[in-house]
């Protein structure tokens, strides 16, 4: 697989942008090194999950949410 390049500031800030989280004026200079370590472990826990023997594989702990009505009883 060819080399990606690294991530800069000006992508963090659009990412940022995108999802609709502000970042503060320096703040993706700051956080730019520790995101761009992360992508990669992030991309192969992604790619071995969406293999086949890992599809049914669900988390072990599942967090719900009462209706409205629920909460009284």
């Amino acid at each position: 697989m060819p080399a990606k390049p690294p991530l800069s500031p000006e992508q963090v800030r659009e990412l940022a942008r995108l999802a609709d989280l502000p970042l503060a004026p320096g703040r993706a200079d700051v956080i730019t090194p520790t995101l761009a370590a992360w992508i990669d472990d992030a991309n192969a826990l992604s790619r071995k999950m969406s293999a086949a023997q890992h599809q049914d594989l669900v988390p072990a702990t599942v967090f719900t949410h009462p209706l409205a009505n629920d909460a009284e009883q």
